[in-house]
């Protein structure tokens, strides 16, 4: 029974406990910093995927309310914002163009005319939270044209 332990009254830290913690702070916090950025990155790839996916739906309306001939028409609601933001759809004779925080998603389209019921212009530009009427519009020299209106 001789064997007893001993307490020491004031403890100290071992150097090699102090080098432990520190590296492991530094793999820790890296890791951290690492795994944000990728976070962000997941992001604004998923609003991105997001604004494509409305220049897709609004280019296939556009190519079905032109293949539908005369009088044709289909509703678009266009949604409240991507991923918290604000965005544009711009339309013209050869696209759908989506921009939203300075990057931009493009829908190629064949070439047909376009305009608003307000003016005869070439390009229509279409906003969050809106609904839009699209219609094949035909024209005194028996030509069609594609008319967005807001509803």
């Amino acid at each position: 029974m001789g064997n007893s332990i001993i307490t020491d009254p004031s403890p100290t830290l071992n150097i090699d406990f102090l080098i432990t913690m520190l590296f492991l702070l530094m793999i820790t916090s890296t890791i951290i910093s690492i795994s944000e950025g990728r976070f962000i990155t997941a992001e604004k790839t998923e609003q991105l995927a997001e604004a494509r996916s409305i220049c897709e739906k609004v280019a296939h309306a556009i190519e079905l309310t032109y293949s539908g001939g005369e009088g044709h028409e289909i509703r678009i609601e266009m949604p409240s914002s991507l991923k918290g933001s604000d965005y544009t759809v711009k339309v013209n004779q050869s696209g759908v163009l989506v921009m939203v925080n300075g990057k931009c998603g493009y829908s190629f389209s064949y070439l047909k005319k376009i305009s608003s019921y307000n003016n005869n212009q070439s390009e229509v530009f279409m906003f969050p939270k809106n609904s839009y009427i699209l219609r094949n519009v035909k024209f005194n020299n028996n030509s069609h044209k594609l008319v967005i209106s807001e509803e």
